[in-house]
């Protein structure tokens, strides 16, 4: 395994969960100071490499962090993430920090003042790494834009980490920090994540406060990467909350997310969906999410095949998704990556009537969908239909020997944004190239606490196999 990746070679510093950071900080046996340039000095050491940040914030993230040591010092009431090492992907607005959003049109841009998802990292008390780096305007599945280049799989620095959120990824995978939040549109949360060997979460809308707002609605929604189920319910409970500025953004319910990961299900059904939509994920993948599904079974797991699910619709995300970037992009030019603007110039194929169209069919997707989940407490699936690819592609250039296009290789992933359900994917195993393969669960609207549990029960068994 590359050492990039292999935790067995990390500083013990930066090898440490969420919890047993917080845990160290309250005895006094870990400084939030000394954790951090731990951090740092893999960044300085990997990031070359790696590529994960499009900026490092490490003179924020220090005061920071010695701001967090007196307050364990002094044994103040800490924060949720108190000291924590952190990041934010270079989509999300942060007051005075750069801002490129992978464009040239944003290239300078610091803006005025937080979105409401930065302002609830920042009152966290964690100490903010960095802005990772992602594709311009988060439009492909993979972190390669003109402004920084290609983010990379730590696992496989000739393959790309994913995208868009790949340098969220990538930094947690790579021990640049502890946790970092992502965006997920069409799987930008979940993709890196199976490639990065992570876990990775997409809530439902609402969950999470979404402004500024986005041309492509509810599909869209933030979420926690993240080395285990806990360490991401933890980033949850720290991004989620009711913001006026979201109409979606609903109050929280009684009882964390994190606290979820401790509710062990009585049982867990499910369906199992090697397939969707009649298409088939690549070989060696579902050899390898299909030995963790035997896995799952014989430690009692209620698991049923699925072998009719509703029709892959990449024909509605393909509306939707090349109209909406066309509404942020309308002008390409030479800076533009040359393979958006062909998304950009598709848009003219479809009008107004289509887009509309688009979202009614849309809704009706989403309740065959929810009628699917109402039959068990999750589907599992493969996470991602292929492994990690070239650097800087907008995607492979075959799945299963047939021809793919920008996004239509992501289907396991963005049928879930179409449908809007809550999502999640967990480290299933290697595949016959030794590239890490993610395993994803989807819950009904609504039940991302449940979905947790789930996860954290799945992740338990997985984890005892190896």
């Amino acid at each position: 395994m590359n050492p990039i990746a292999d935790r067995g070679q990390w500083n013990e510093l930066c090898r440490f969960s969420v919890d047993d950071l917080l845990t160290n900080y309250s005895n006094g046996s870990l400084s939030p100071v000394e954790v951090l340039n731990a951090h740092l000095a893999r960044i300085e050491q990997y990031e070359h490499t790696i590529n994960a940040f499009v900026t490092v914030t490490s003179d924020l993230a220090k005061k920071q962090a010695k701001h967090s040591e007196k307050v364990w010092h002094r044994g103040e009431n800490p924060r949720a993430l108190e000291g924590v090492p952190y990041a934010i992907k270079d989509l999300v607005p942060t007051a005075g920090i750069r801002t490129t959003k992978g464009s040239a049109l944003f290239r300078d841009w610091i803006p005025p003042e937080n979105s409401p998802l930065a302002q609830l990292l920042f009152k966290s008390g964690g100490a903010m790494v960095g802005k990772t780096t992602t594709s311009e305007i988060g439009w492909k599945a993979d972190a390669g834009n003109p402004i920084n280049g290609a983010s990379r799989t730590p696992y496989d620095p000739t393959r790309t980490s994913g995208g868009s959120s790949g340098g969220a990824a990538a930094g947690v995978a790579a021990g640049f920090v502890a946790v970092a939040q992502g965006g997920d549109g069409a799987g930008s949360v979940r993709i890196p994540a199976s490639f990065c060997n992570l876990v990775g979460m997409k809530p439902g809308p609402g969950v999470i406060p979404y402004y500024p707002p986005t041309p492509l609605g509810q599909l869209v929604a933030n979420g926690p990467l993240a080395h285990t189920v806990r360490d991401a319910a933890h980033l949850l409970d720290v991004m989620s909350a009711q913001d006026p500025r979201d109409s979606l953004s609903v109050v929280r319910q009684p009882g964390g997310y994190r606290e979820a990961c401790d509710e062990t299900p009585d049982r867990i059904r499910a369906y199992y969906a090697p397939s969707w939509g009649g298409r088939k994920v690549e070989p060696s993948i579902e050899a390898t999410v299909s030995e963790a599904i035997s896995c799952l079974k014989s430690e009692g797991l209620e698991i049923a095949d699925l072998e009719e699910t509703p029709r892959d619709r990449f024909d509605l995300l393909d509306v939707i998704w090349t109209t909406g970037f066309a509404s942020l992009v309308p002008r390409p030019n030479g800076d533009t990556d040359s393979e958006l603007a062909k998304v950009v110039e598709r848009a003219k194929l479809y009008s107004g009537v289509d887009l509309a169209s688009a979202h009614l069919a849309r809704q009706s997707y989403k309740a065959e969908v929810e009628l699917l989940l109402q039959q068990v407490d999750v589907l599992i699936t493969p996470t991602v239909a292929v492994g990690p690819f070239e650097p800087g592609s907008p995607g492979p250039q075959t799945v299963t020997e047939t021809p793919a296009n920008y996004l239509d290789w992501a289907w396991m992933t963005y049928s879930f944004n179409l449908s809007e359900h809550p999502s999640i994917t967990i480290p299933s195993g290697f595949d016959d190239t030794d590239l890490p393969v993610g395993i994803q669960l989807i819950s009904r609207h609504g039940s991302e606490r449940s979905l947790l549990s789930c996860a954290s029960e799945v992740e338990r068994i997985l984890r005892a196999r190896d």
